[in-house]
């Protein structure tokens, strides 16, 4: 989906950034009238959990964009920023803030866990278990330290967010490998399912050989530099995005906006890989929005992000009413900021199936290069709906958000063909939009050849499905295995 940054912040997307006007680091006003205080005075938390306190001076709320948090004993308590901190252990702490030569403190009681089967790591190591939560608001797994920490042959399932990752100043160091996670209804209202792994400040990250159901997000990154980052060998089904109604269903067209693998404000000095994963989505069950998103993320040009070889079918939004706006791969963000905007990212032989959308776009960004992908999709759903919409195309290169960022995009030698309805609802093909190509800035489309395969095929879908054999039959050759193998 193509998001305004505050639209992604909104959305709970973007780390550290305000749904205002205001920007980060700056406060309402020059000087803050008054002394401070912090409110609650007198507050508890679960280990595991997050609370905020809010800053007053008098009644007023003041700004707390410019101020330092902190917490006396940080294995109770850590401060997440802005007012935020997470329950590490049982004990009592003192917090304190400073803004502006003046500050406020109150005092924190952290209770034991409510879910005595959810897990905190604090320190490096190897762990394995079969991990739960019943509390939406409380992590399966939490991993609060820079040290190396390896998790292996593991289950995690729960209501909330199943692997949690705060690293601080360098980033944590994280393998996830082996792992089955299920997201399961949080049971309140206007909330949704967890992520599998919800990941910031990151150094290292290795997610491989994982299996995961129903998630809101499958691997979602930010606010990190990674030294090394593969995501390889995992397999997902059934995302789900939709927000709870609290009875068992979802509230109508609201949405987290989710993603199998989101890397949001990522830098790779040293490249990436992200391939030989799977995901899985069954029409009427299922909703997501961008499978791949790429928000104002980029690797060097000398060590590239290679993204290939990944098979993802079906981007759609099960019951949604209002016009859907995701689909297969897509590289976004509305920065004109050479140091942030998407940058050499190498997409090839990826299979995008089944999309409501489109199947690969370069919205933002320079220096990414879309070759030897396969898009099939038919257009409709197993019942012979359509899901695609008369603008959905295999092929799009469109500098959205007019960045002066925009620049050596390149798509040449990808196949296959999507099918949309025409004003009539007859089926015709969707290839190629490209209003952003141009010699001057060498953003090229090449030859791509669309055989159209749902064309010929009179069968619904079987055109789709040949694409999955075809794709597990390169798995083999490869030797590849996917998903958890424990």
């Amino acid at each position: 989906m193509i998001l305004t940054p505050t639209m992604l912040a909104c959305f709970g997307l973007l780390a550290s950034m305000g749904c205002g006007n205001s920007k980060a680091g700056q406060s309402t006003a020059k000087q803050i009238p008054g002394a401070l205080q912090l409110s609650p005075a007198n507050a508890n938390v679960s280990a595991g959990a997050s609370i905020r306190l809010t800053l007053l001076s008098g009644e007023a709320v003041v700004s707390n964009a410019a101020c330092a948090w902190s917490a006396s004993d940080p294995t109770i308590l850590t401060s997440k920023g802005n007012g935020e901190f997470l329950g590490v252990a049982a004990g009592s702490t003192a917090v304190k803030v400073a803004c502006e030569g003046k500050s406020a403190s109150a005092s924190v009681l952290v209770t034991s866990a409510a879910n005595p089967s959810a897990i905190k790591i604090t320190s490096g190591g190897v762990y394995s278990g079969n991990w739960t939560s019943k509390d939406p608001s409380v992590p399966v797994v939490t991993i609060i330290t820079n040290e190396p920490v390896t998790i292996r042959n593991s289950t995690v399932s729960g209501p909330g967010e199943l692997i949690v990752i705060y690293g601080s100043h360098e980033g944590a160091d994280v393998t996830i490998d082996n792992v089955t996670g299920t997201a399961t209804d949080p049971g309140i209202a206007g909330k949704a399912k967890g992520k599998f792994v919800d990941a910031q400040v990151v150094s290292r990250l290795s997610v491989t050989h994982c299996t995961l159901h129903k998630a809101s997000f499958g691997v979602y990154v930010a606010a990190s530099t990674l030294e090394s980052m593969l995501i390889k060998d995992n397999m997902a089904d059934d995302l789900d995005d939709r927000k709870s109604d609290g009875n068992g269903g979802y509230l109508l067209n609201q949405r987290t906006l989710g993603h199998f693998i989101q890397l949001n404000r990522v830098s790779l000095p040293n490249g990436g890989e992200i391939a030989w994963n799977q995901m899985i989505n069954t029409d009427g069950e299922a909703s997501t929005e961008d499978i791949f998103n790429f928000y104002e993320s980029r690797a060097t040009q000398n060590k590239v992000l290679l993204v290939h070889d990944n098979y993802l079918e079906g981007a759609f939004a099960a019951g949604q009413t209002t016009t859907y706006t995701g689909g297969g791969i897509q590289f976004d963000g509305d920065s004109s900021d050479s140091s942030i905007a998407n940058g050499f990212i190498k997409v090839s032989e990826n299979t995008v199936v089944h999309t409501a959308g489109f199947g690969i776009s370069i919205a933002a960004g320079h220096d990414i290069t879309v070759t030897r992908n396969r898009i099939v999709s038919c257009g409709k759903d197993r019942t012979g709906k359509w899901i695609a919409r008369p603008d959905s195309t295999a092929l799009g290169m469109w500098n959205y958000y007019q960045t002066t960022q925009y620049f050596n995009n390149y798509m040449v030698d990808n196949s296959g063909g999507l099918i949309r309805p025409d004003d009539r609802e007859n089926p015709v093909p969707g290839d190629v939009s490209a209003p952003s190509a141009s010699k001057e800035l060498n953003n090229v489309i090449g030859t791509n050849i669309f055989e159209q395969p749902c064309l010929s095929n009179e069968k619904l879908l079987a055109a789709e499905a040949a694409e999955k054999t075809r794709w597990l039959a390169s798995v083999s050759v490869a030797g590849e295995a996917i998903g958890d193998q424990h």
